[in-house]
């Protein structure tokens, strides 16, 4: 079975997986919001999703990913897939509790490797909107067109450049209010 989601909370994410897999669904693979799910025991697994802190390290990275996957799953997880910087583990729940991050400190840390991504693709998004917003500027004062759909399909990419940049943005608050919230112990 496939089910398509978008999240940008992982605590979130985690809280569906381990639902569908009470529902008797584990998830194998994922793909641009597309999930993948076979057939398991109810509760069979407990998912956990990560965003690890070795991208910036030196060396090979298909080694550091490997030695990482072989870290995780030296405690009895089992590594599912990843996509881009995130990756899924899950493990069986006769095996016990299942939490990568057990300290407020790294869940922190966490959290802003996740606020940073955000940053960026806020950041581009941002750039892009300037642009479109001069585009359209440019476009009203020289090549204003009595084609209705032509003047139509300019807002509406204006529109949607900035709406996606507002969004962005909302989730980077989002993100920044659970990490002060860890921070302050709440």
């Amino acid at each position: 079975m496939r089910k398509f989601r978008l999240y940008y909370d992982k605590e979130k994410e985690e809280e569906w997986l381990n639902e569908m897999c009470r529902k008797g669904w584990g998830m194998t693979n994922f793909f641009l919001g597309f999930y993948t799910f076979e057939p398991c025991a109810s509760g069979e697994y407990t998912y956990q999703v990560d965003f690890p802190d070795f991208q910036r390290k030196k060396g090979n990275r298909d080694q550091i990913k490997r030695e990482y996957i072989e870290f995780v799953e030296a405690t009895g997880a089992e590594y599912v897939c990843s996509w881009v910087y995130c990756m899924i583990f899950r493990k069986e729940t006769l095996k016990g509790n299942f939490k990568l991050y057990t300290d407020t400190e790294s869940e922190i840390k966490l959290f802003q490797r996740f606020r940073r991504l955000f940053l960026v693709v806020d950041l581009i998004e941002l750039f892009l909107c300037m642009f479109q917003i001069g585009n359209y500027i440019n476009y009203i004062n020289h090549f204003w067109s009595p084609n209705l759909g032509e003047n139509i399909l300019m807002v509406m990419s204006v529109f949607i450049s900035c709406a996606i940049t507002t969004v962005v943005m909302i989730i980077i608050f989002r993100i920044t209010r659970k990490i002060n919230k860890l921070k302050h112990g709440r």
